[in-house]
This record gives C-alpha cells, sequence and structure tokens, in this order.
C-alpha cells in the first residue's frame, strides 16, 4: 500500500506541473490576442468619430482636411502621405504607399463634445504619387497640361470630393461631377472621364471639343469659373451651394480665389476711397521696363506692405499690374464728393485678400500692328519661391510678409509657333505643407465687402505714416520630384530644367 502511494505521487506531481505549464502558455497566447482585437477595435473606433451631426462618410473627409489627423481611420487619398488606405472610394479601390513625414510640431483639436483630443501637425512632407498622362482626344494638349497641374493642387480633389457627400444637388453639377470622377480615376485607364470633362466644358463654351487647337489658359478659367458657377447657382430645382461658408468651413472657392483693391486718393480734399473684386487667376504683361518711380507714393493708402524692388521677370510684370496711375482731378472728380479740384488723382489696383493657390498667367500672344496675333516667345525668369507683400496692399492688417510666401509646384509650357504648337506641363509631387497656414485660407469667412470697405477707408485716411514690412524670401528645404507630362508621356525632370523655362506659359504656385 505504501509502495503504491509513492508511486502514484511520482506520477501525479509531474502530470500537475505539466499541466500547470500548459495552461500559463495558453493564457498568455489568448491575452497577447485580445490586446491585438482590442487595439484594432479601437483604431477603427476612431474613424467613426462624431462631429455635430456629420454623416460617418463626411466625418473621414472632414479629418482629412484637419492636417490630416494622426490616428483616426480616413477616406483613401493619392495625397495622404502618413497612411496606408485600402478602401472603396467611389466603386474603386486604390493603395496608397506609407511615405515620410517631416513635423514642426503639433497642436490639440477637441471634437464638439470636448472628449476626444487628436494631434495635428503644423508642418509635413506632402507627396503625391507620379503622374499619369492623358490620352490625347484630337488637339487637347491645351486641355490636358492644365488637368495635370489641377491634379497636383492640394486639396482640389478633396474639396470635391467633400461636396459629393454634402451638397444635395450634386449629381446635377455636371462640370463639378464630371470633374471628380476623372480625378477619382485619374490612375487607371480614365479616357472615358477625360471626354466627359471636355463635352462638360464644351457645354459652357463651344469652342472648346471640336478638334482643334485652342488656348490653355481660356480653358483653364473656363473649367474653374464654370466650377465655380455651378456651386453658386446650382439649378432651377436645387438650392444654391453655399460656396462661400463651404463645407464643414473648407470653401473650393477660397482655394482660388483672391481679392483685389482698387484704392483712389485725392490731393485736393486728401479723400480715399477703395473697391473691391475677386480674381482667380492674375494674368501679367511681359515687362521689359517698369517705373523707377514706384517707391514715391503721394499717399499711404497706395502702400504695398513690402517695398523691396521686383528681382524677377514676373515680379516686374506684377508690378505692371499693380502700378500707380495718375490723373487730372479735373478729368477724375472725387468720388466721395464729387469736387473737381486742382491737383492729382490717383488710382492703384492691389492685392488684398491672395488665395492659397496662386495662378499666373504670362500674357505671351499679342495683336500686332498689322492686328494680327503673334507670340512673344521672350525668356522671362520666375523664382521657386517668391513672396506677394510687394503686391498686397497696408489695407489688409492681416497679413505680413512671413505669411505670403509662394511655391512654384506647376508649369504649364506653350512651346513652338501659333499655328503649330504643343502644350506640357511639369508638375512637382513633393513639397512642405504648411497646415496652419492653408487653414486659414480655406477656411477664410465671407467678407462683408460694404463693411470692409467703410473699415478701410477710415484705416487708410487716419494713418499716413510710411512703413516697410520688407523680409527674405524663404528658400525652399526639401528635395523636390519634378515630372514632365506631356498628353501620355511622362519622365523625370529637373528643377534647373523647369526654372525659368524659356516658353512657360502658366505658373501655378501655393502657399509655401
Amino acid at each position: 500500500m505504501e509502495t503504491l502511494s509513492i508511486i502514484l505521487l511520482c506520477v501525479f506531481i509531474p502530470v500537475t506541473v505539466l499541466l500547470s505549464i500548459c495552461l500559463l502558455c495558453i493564457h498568455s497566447y489568448w491575452k497577447r490576442k485580445w490586446k491585438s482585437i482590442t487595439k484594432e477595435n479601437d483604431i477603427e473606433a476612431k474613424g467613426d468619430i462624431k462631429i455635430g451631426n456629420q454623416s460617418k462618410e463626411n466625418v473621414k473627409h472632414t479629418l482629412r482636411f484637419q492636417g490630416r489627423l494622426e490616428d483616426a481611420q480616413r477616406g483613401p487619398s493619392h495625397q495622404d502621405p502618413t497612411f496606408v488606405a485600402d478602401e472603396k472610394l467611389g466603386g474603386r479601390k486604390k493603395k496608397q504607399k506609407k511615405k515620410s513625414k517631416a513635423t514642426k510640431r503639433s497642436i490639440d483639436v477637441e471634437n464638439q463634445d470636448g472628449a476626444k483630443q487628436i494631434r495635428v501637425e503644423e508642418s509635413k512632407l506632402f507627396e503625391f504619387d507620379p503622374p499619369i498622362g492623358n490620352k490625347n482626344l484630337g488637339n487637347t494638349c491645351f486641355f490636358n497640361s492644365s488637368l495635370q497641374a489641377l491634379y497636383f493642387t492640394k486639396f482640389f480633389e478633396d474639396a470635391l470630393s467633400l461636396l459629393k457627400v454634402s451638397a444635395p444637388n450634386f449629381q446635377n453639377l455636371k462640370l463639378t461631377k464630371s470633374v471628380l470622377e476623372l480625378l477619382e480615376k485619374k490612375n487607371v485607364n480614365h479616357t472615358q472621364e477625360l471626354r466627359s470633362v471636355l463635352n462638360a466644358v464644351r457645354n459652357i463654351n463651344n469652342q472648346f471639343g471640336r478638334g482643334t487647337q485652342e488656348d490653355s489658359y481660356e480653358l483653364l478659367n473656363t473649367l474653374l469659373g464654370g466650377i465655380l458657377d455651378e456651386l453658386q447657382n446650382g439649378d432651377r430645382t436645387c438650392k444654391p451651394i453655399d460656396v462661400d461658408s463651404g463645407v464643414n468651413g473648407i470653401s473650393l472657392k477660397n482655394l482660388f480665389t483672391g481679392i483685389f483693391i482698387t484704392i483712389y486718393v485725392y490731393d485736393s480734399c486728401n479723400d480715399v476711397e477703395v473697391d473691391f473684386e475677386e480674381f482667380t487667376t492674375l494674368s501679367i504683361p511681359i515687362a521689359d521696363n517698369i517705373d523707377q518711380n514706384f517707391k514715391k507714393l503721394p499717399h499711404r493708402g497706395l502702400q504695398t506692405i513690402s517695398s523691396e524692388d521686383p528681382r524677377f521677370d514676373i515680379e516686374k510684370g506684377l508690378a505692371v499690374l499693380t502700378q500707380i496711375e495718375d490723373y487730372e482731378e479735373s478729368d477724375l472728380p472725387c468720388r466721395v464728393c464729387n469736387i473737381e479740384g486742382t491737383g492729382k488723382a490717383y488710382r492703384r489696383m492691389l492685392v488684398f485678400t491672395p488665395p492659397p493657390v496662386l495662378v499666373i498667367h504670362i500674357d505671351r500672344f499679342k495683336m500686332n500692328d498689322f492686328n494680327r496675333l503673334t507670340k512673344n516667345a521672350q525668356r522671362l525668369k520666375y523664382p521657386r519661391i517668391f513672396n506677394m507683400a510687394k503686391f498686397c496692399s497696408v489695407a489688409n492688417t492681416e497679413l505680413s510678409t512671413n505669411s505670403l510666401n509662394y511655391e512654384l509646384y506647376a508649369v504649364v509650357v506653350h512651346s513652338g509657333a501659333l499655328g503649330g504648337g504643343h502644350y506640357y506641363a511639369y508638375v512637382n509631387t513633393t513639397r512642405m505643407h504648411d497646415v496652419e497656414k492653408w487653414q486659414e485660407h480655406l477656411k477664410r469667412s465671407p467678407l462683408d465687402l460694404e463693411k470692409l470697405k467703410s473699415n478701410v477707408e477710415e484705416f487708410l485716411r487716419k494713418r499716413h505714416e510710411f512703413q516697410d514690412d520688407s523680409g527674405q524670401t524663404e528658400v525652399c528645404k526639401v528635395k523636390d520630384s519634378w515630372f514632365y507630362v506631356s498628353d501620355e508621356s511622362v519622365c523625370s525632370a529637373s528643377v534647373d530644367e523647369v526654372i525659368s523655362h524659356k516658353d512657360a506659359y502658366i505658373l501655378f504656385y501655393e502657399v509655401h
């Protein structure tokens, strides 16, 4: 009996120990598994953050705009450098490669309930996928080249995507809808979508899409103007879309639209009056000589934020566009008191609010003495980064020199003569992105122009001292990636090849 007890103990103890070890292993395995499942659920839950009464899909797009919020599940976008996404958008899958980012600092943002804090990057690397060419539909290089620049415009596709999920009459906006469908499919076979956009543009201006070579700048203005008109007017059966307030504070209109201020001042009565006008592109002349006396201002109201001399050719063109004009007061009586004085009347048009995307057209086509259209093929110098403070009015006290640096990201080129020319584009797929600056521009509130007019006139009458907020233009610190795109032909390009191209026609700058 004693021997049997000893044998049982010898068997029981090892078995018990072995079972304990097995149970510990199983417990450890399921503990790790549970943590993994919980983490995945947490990540998915972050994509379901609700802001007010917005839908789940709408919130996803909103979060993407707010500086690509970290750790939030976002919809797919070829513009997102920090997240790997494989999700359907518009019935199509699009895979993203994770790309590097550089962060200066971050700020906290709360949702409306104040329960969730998310970090927003202030400045980071912004990368697009390499370009895909557009099929030539019959002398449509003028069309393809402008589209390439829009493909690589920050937030252009995102703004249209927001409209798709928020505008009740989006399906009736033929041009806007066709452009978004093209943007969503531009990385695959998109010939049908390309043709749809061209047909929609032709409905606005029938000179396009008839198989003849047309002007790329006119096409661009027709395309952007058509989209903004659709958003503003809607149709007869649908309520117009409030493009000024935008969707969730993001306005497609604010992306391209700036504001001119025209200032009138008078010697005899010292009155000041201003007018405002919106613009989406700037057309500048080729200026061989500029008035060297542009700094001799008769009144503070005509002053710009910076009085630095124009250095590059495009700055000289902008100087001509914003130069002071003087008249005899007898020819231009005071618009305030209607007095025909004996002194001078001065007029100057300046930029009051520049847009985040600045499109500059070089006016190369002019009528000669024989009333024939000719091309000026003069090579112009234009910088990678330049400052708009030389052309912005001091009347906008919210602007400063260091907030007005613009970086080149696309160039449309017209090579050859009028009769047999060709359009192509250069695009930059890599640049830094200052989230805070872009949010200030994109979330700009609509202006009460009548109230603004009164405030500005009072400000300019009271202050007559001259100031100069001149500053140095920033240098580009990012290794960029330029591409040459000519219809379906795409290849890498160097920045030296792009800068000051002898046939540059349209320059696309963005807030740096």
